[in-house]
C-alpha cells in the first residue's frame, strides 16, 4: 500500500505565483477540499431518485438519464462548497531571517492580506476542502496541512520553554531572597522578560505572527480582485491525526463571508453497501471543482493513517483520486458527504481505481467536538457567557458515591 505522501512526483507548484518545478512528497500534493452549500433541501426527487440538494432545471433536449442529470445537480450545488488549501513559509518568516528587531508585526502582511493574495515564500502542500460550518470552519486531511502545524508548533514550544524558565526563575528568586521593597522584584522580573523577548525576537506590545500560514479560495466562482481569485487566510483550530483529519476556520469577517460559506451536510457511512455509486469532488492537481465517480468497492477497510495508527472502517472506491484530492469529500447521490478522501494505492501515484476514504461518521463525531470547544474558547475570550446546557445522565457508582460526600461534607 503506497499512500500518495510516500512517493515522489515532480510536478509545477500551483501554490506559488510562479510555477516552480521540484519534488516534494506525495503527501504534501495529495489534497482535497469539498463543501456542501446551506441551502441543501432534502426531499427532491428527480425522477425516482431522492436527492438531498436542491434540484435545478435541466433542458430536456439535453437527453440526460436520470442518474446523469442526479450528478449535474450534486456538481452545481455542493461544488461553491469546495475550496483548495494551501499552506505557505513566509519568506520574512522570523525562523529564518530573525533580526534584533524581532518578529514582524502583524500588520506588516496586511497589504497583502487585504488583497487576499498569497504571502511570497515556500510552499508546504496543498489539497482539498469542505465547508462544514457557515462561522467559516472547514475540514481537510491532516497531511494536506501537517507541514505548516508542525512548524508553527515548534515556534510556539520554543517560546513557552523561555516564558516558563522566565516564569520558574522569578518564583525561585522570590522564594529564596527576602528583598525589603517589591521594587526589586519587579525588576529582576522585568529584567527577565525582556531578556526572554530579545531571545525569542519578541517586541513588547506587538502580535506575534507564526512562520506558516494556511490559506483557502474558493474557486472560480469565489470573489477575486481583478483576475486574481482570492485566498483568505485560515486558523489551524485543531486536528486529530488518528483520523488524519484537521479542522480551519477562515478569519476573514463571517458577515462577508455569507455568500460563500455553503456547509455540507453528512450522511451515514456506516449504512453504505458494496456497489453503491459515489462521487468525489476537489482539486486534483490544482484543476478546482473536479468532480468523478465510482462505487463503493468496499467496506470496512483499515489502513495506516499519518499518525502510524490504524483507520478502521475506511470505504474503499473506484472513484479517481489524484495528488490534490485529498482532504475532499466523498458524497452519495444524496449530495451527503459520507467520507474524508486520504489516500491511494498506486504503482504511478496518479490514480489506479484503489482509493480509501476516513468513514464520514467518525470525521462528524470528531469534526463537531472539535467545533464547539472552539466557539466555546471563542465566547470566553470575547468575555461573553457560553451557551446553557441541560440535559441528563445515569450516574455510575464512581460518580454516585462522589455525589453522596458531596452532599454529605
Amino acid at each position: 500500500m503506497i499512500a500518495l505522501g510516500r512517493s515522489l512526483l515532480s510536478f509545477a507548484c500551483i501554490a506559488l505565483p510562479t510555477a516552480l518545478a521540484f519534488n516534494i512528497p506525495f503527501r504534501n500534493l495529495h489534497r482535497k477540499l469539498h463543501l456542501a452549500p446551506s441551502y441543501a433541501v432534502a426531499g427532491n426527487n428527480l425522477e425516482g431518485v431522492d436527492v438531498t440538494v436542491k434540484a435545478t432545471d435541466l433542458d430536456d433536449s439535453l437527453g440526460l438519464s436520470p442518474e446523469e442529470k442526479t450528478v449535474v445537480n450534486i456538481h452545481r450545488v455542493c461544488s461553491p462548497s469546495v475550496v483548495y488549501v494551501t499552506s505557505v513559509l513566509s519568506s520574512s518568516s522570523p525562523v529564518s531571517t530573525r533580526t534584533r528587531r524581532g518578529r514582524k508585526k502583524a500588520g506588516s502582511n496586511n497589504s497583502q492580506k487585504q488583497k487576499n493574495k498569497l504571502p511570497n515564500g515556500m510552499s508546504l502542500g496543498s489539497g482539498s476542502g469542505f465547508v462544514i460550518d457557515s462561522e467559516g470552519y472547514i475540514v481537510t486531511n491532516y497531511h494536506v496541512v501537517q507541514r505548516a502545524y508542525e512548524s508553527n508548533q515548534a515556534v510556539l514550544q520554543y517560546e513557552k520553554f523561555w516564558d516558563d524558565l522566565a516564569k520558574n526563575t522569578t518564583k525561585n528568586i522570590k522564594d529564596k531572597f527576602s528583598f525589603s521593597s517589591s521594587n526589586v522584584v519587579d525588576n529582576v522580573e522585568g529584567v527577565l522578560n525582556r531578556t526572554v523577548n530579545a531571545i525569542t525576537g519578541r517586541e513588547n506590545n506587538e502580535t506575534e505572527v507564526l512562520p506558516a500560514g494556511v490559506f483557502v479560495r474558493f474557486g472560480e466562482n469565489g470573489e477575486t480582485d481583478g483576475s486574481v481569485t482570492s485566498y483568505y487566510s485560515c486558523e489551524i483550530v485543531d486536528v486529530k491525526k488518528e483520523l488524519d483529519i484537521a479542522v480551519l476556520k477562515v478569519m476573514e469577517s463571517s458577515d462577508k463571508m455569507n455568500n460563500i460559506l455553503r456547509p455540507m451536510e453528512y450522511g451515514s457511512s456506516s449504512n453504505l453497501v458494496v456497489g453503491q455509486s459515489l462521487l468525489a469532488i476537489g482539486n486534483p492537481f490544482g484543476l478546482d471543482r473536479t468532480i468523478t465517480s465510482g462505487l463503493v468497492s468496499a467496506t470496512g477497510r483499515s489502513v495506516t493513517g499519518v499518525a502510524g495508527n490504524q483507520i478502521k472502517n475506511c470505504i474503499q472506491t473506484d472513484c479517481a483520486i489524484n495528488p490534490g484530492n485529498s482532504g475532499g469529500p466523498l458524497l452519495n447521490l444524496k449530495g451527503e458527504v459520507v467520507g474524508v478522501n486520504t489516500m491511494i494505492i498506486s504503482a504511478s501515484g496518479s490514480s489506479s481505481g484503489i482509493g480509501f476514504a476516513v468513514p464520514g461518521d467518525s470525521v462528524k463525531e470528531s469534526a463537531d467536538k472539535i467545533i464547539e470547544l472552539d466557539k466555546q474558547r471563542r465566547l470566553r475570550n470575547a468575555k461573553r457567557k457560553g451557551r446553557g446546557w441541560l440535559g441528563a445522565a445515569v450516574a455510575t457508582s464512581s460518580l454516585e458515591e462522589s455525589l453522596r460526600k458531596r452532599l454529605l461534607s
